[in-house]
């Protein structure tokens, strides 16, 4: 089981960290130790923390009154250093499991302030993924930490999970992808015109378009759910999460109805994505993220 109570007995001489893209609830990084840090959304020249003081709402009006995009960027190898240095100073074993390298500087950021505390209590697990895809990750290593389990043995399994991890989503809209330079002013266009919803999978740490759907916003959705749930039905029960950028509460409470209802995973969450996630893609996208059985 994923979800830990306030009260169970857990581990924290093996603390487990992570950045502001893990987009779970808080709830949960309560509940489970799990210690953030906050990535930086810069809008105009002003710096905001994710997750601390700026909202996805924030940056959605932000880029509906100036036309242009938030900036992202991961902190800086002394912020990773002070992180790291808090956890450490007890004596416990920290692992960290953030934004995936191939996605973010955070992990090679993440790598030097490793090098430069030279301590062999910290460990560090490319997550590949982005997200829930991370919240799932983290979770699962808090429950193994729970278990007693060293940092080292910990770091293995994620590894090995890591590429079993189902992360996807879906896009309503092209505009923020089309700010950011992801696709073209043509494609934009047409994709908008004809509704077509792209698909958005990760695939060994990179963001690939997989697909398309075309209809209305949430006319779609469960045709993706059911797609990505037959596509990948190796699924460890435990957990699902809808992660998503709607303000439609009716709306997504029917989502994660229509995913309890296949009597699949034993707990379906929804979970807001966080500032990181909403700069790239905007308002409207949805998707299911899932931990895979290894094969």
């Amino acid at each position: 089981m994923f979800i830990i109570k306030n009260g169970d007995n857990i581990n924290f001489m093996v603390k487990i960290c992570t950045d502001s893209c893990v987009d779970i609830p808080e709830s949960m990084i309560k509940e489970n130790n799990i210690s953030v840090l906050p990535l930086l959304v810069m809008l105009d020249d002003q710096e905001y923390y994710d997750g601390v003081n700026i909202t996805p709402n924030d940056i959605f009006e932000y880029v509906k009154k100036t036309g242009q995009l938030p900036k992202t960027a991961a902190r800086g190898v002394e912020d990773f250093k002070d992180f790291f240095s808090k956890l450490l100073e007890d004596g416990s074993e920290v692992i960290y499991c953030g934004i995936g390298n191939k996605l973010s500087s955070a992990f090679n950021y993440a790598t030097r302030a490793k090098e430069e505390l030279n301590n062999d209590k910290l460990y560090l697990v490319d997550s590949k993924s982005l997200s829930a895809g991370i919240g799932m990750l983290v979770l699962y290593a808090s429950m193994l930490a729970k278990k007693g389990l060293s940092a080292k043995s910990i770091c293995d399994k994620l590894e090995k999970q890591s590429k079993y991890n189902q992360t996807s989503f879906i896009v309503d809209k092209l505009d923020y992808l089309h700010k950011g330079g992801r696709c073209s002013a043509t494609a934009k266009f047409g994709a908008n015109l004809l509704k077509i919803k792209p698909k958005l999978e990760l695939y060994d740490g990179v963001i690939e378009n997989t697909g398309k759907f075309i209809g209305p916003f949430k006319n779609v959705v469960k045709k993706y759910i059911d797609d990505m749930i037959l596509k990948y039905n190796n699924y460890k029960k435990d957990l699902c999460f809808i992660v998503h950028t709607c303000n439609n509460n009716e709306f997504i409470d029917d989502v994660v109805k229509y995913v309890k209802d296949k009597n699949i995973f034993d707990n379906v969450i929804s979970t807001w994505a966080g500032a990181t996630i909403s700069s790239h893609c905007g308002p409207n996208t949805l998707g299911i993220i899932y931990l895979l059985e290894e094969k």
